[in-house]
């Protein structure tokens, strides 16, 4: 990685206002370099361990601040006594590394005395916080820290692929950071997170928040008041009550249902599963995919067909046309 700026090259004065880094991989360079954008020293990134840093500093001026990697160093502790050597006493000492165990991150920072330490994989975020905050006083955050992260994943246009990467990011860090991640869809009209989870997308996050007893009470309500209009304008009801993914995990009981309609569904359809999402991915009818589906709206389609079901007299038809 070719260096910003040349440590060699800065007087004692400039060289108070530069950062200095030496560590063992790219990436952990590249991310330094994006995380450290808004310091206004200079910046010199070099590839190489604390061992290199050392006999850099043997040879030309200090800079305000030392970042130095001890991944591959047997005996950190050692190697930071020779650095203490050759760095003055206000040279501020970040060190870099893979060991993620908190009593050697105690030992550099209590006992050794280094400014801070950043386990790997760096990333923007935790060097912008960690680092760059420490260096630039003036863009400290005083705000009291979260327990977690937000992140957003904008697309610049339809079909940029946002979903896509926000999906394929929250599954990554489930697995690989063992953490819990929410993942919220915020495309109300049109968003395709459920669906790529082969799950099943709802409107009443809200209500679910604030009571889970709540969740489709809204839909309710709207149903009886759908029947409710149908009625005062045909002056008869013409209506078929159908109750779709019924005991489905999270939703209303029944009672509540046919307390909140008035009457019991006409019709029930219970939850399905993944094959009827699968049927919408491969683009086919789902009563050709999910032979169940097909079952389950025999009936509706024998009221609606005008077939009279067994029972006669209660039928459904008769009911809606007056018969």
């Amino acid at each position: 990685m070719s260096a910003t700026i040349d440590i060699a090259s800065l007087s004692t004065q400039d060289a108070g206002q530069a950062v200095l880094a030496f560590v063992s991989d790219a990436s952990s360079i590249e991310t330094l370099r994006l995380g450290l954008q808004g310091f206004s020293g200079g910046i010199d990134l070099r590839r190489g361990s604390i061992r290199q840093a050392i006999k850099h500093l043997e040879k030309e001026a200090p800079p305000h601040a030392v970042v130095v990697d001890v991944s591959d160093v047997e005996n950190a502790q050692a190697a930071l006594d020779d650095l203490a050597r050759v760095c003055p006493p206000d040279v501020q000492v970040f060190v870099v590394g893979d060991n993620t165990d908190i009593t050697f991150y105690r030992m550099l920072v209590d006992d050794v005395g280094v400014t801070e330490y950043l386990p790997k994989p760096l990333t923007r975020d935790n060097v912008q916080r960690q680092l760059l905050q420490r260096l630039t006083p003036a863009a400290q955050d005083h705000g009291a820290p979260r327990g977690g992260q937000v992140i957003a994943v904008c697309g610049a246009r339809g079909g940029a692929g946002a979903t896509t990467v926000a999906v394929g990011m929250a599954m990554e860090l489930a697995s690989v950071a063992k953490g819990h991640v929410a993942l919220l869809d915020l495309h109300l009209q049109g968003g395709a997170v459920a669906l790529m989870l082969a799950g099943s997308p709802g409107v009443g996050l809200r209500l679910a928040l604030e009571d889970a007893d709540r969740a489709d009470v809204v839909s309710l309500r709207d149903a009886k008041a759908i029947r409710g209009w149908v009625a005062g304008m045909t002056g008869s009801n013409r209506t078929i009550t159908v109750l779709n993914h019924a005991d489905a995990k999270g939703g209303l009981n029944r009672k509540l249902m046919e307390k909140g309609l008035g009457a019991a569904p006409d019709i029930v359809i219970p939850e399905l599963g993944r094959k009827m999402v699968e049927a919408v991915n491969l683009g086919v009818p789902a009563v050709r995919h999910v032979p169940a589906l097909r079952r389950h709206l025999a009936a509706l389609v024998r009221e609606v067909g005008g077939v009279t079901p067994a029972g006669g007299a209660g039928s459904l038809l008769r009911r809606m046309f007056g018969g």
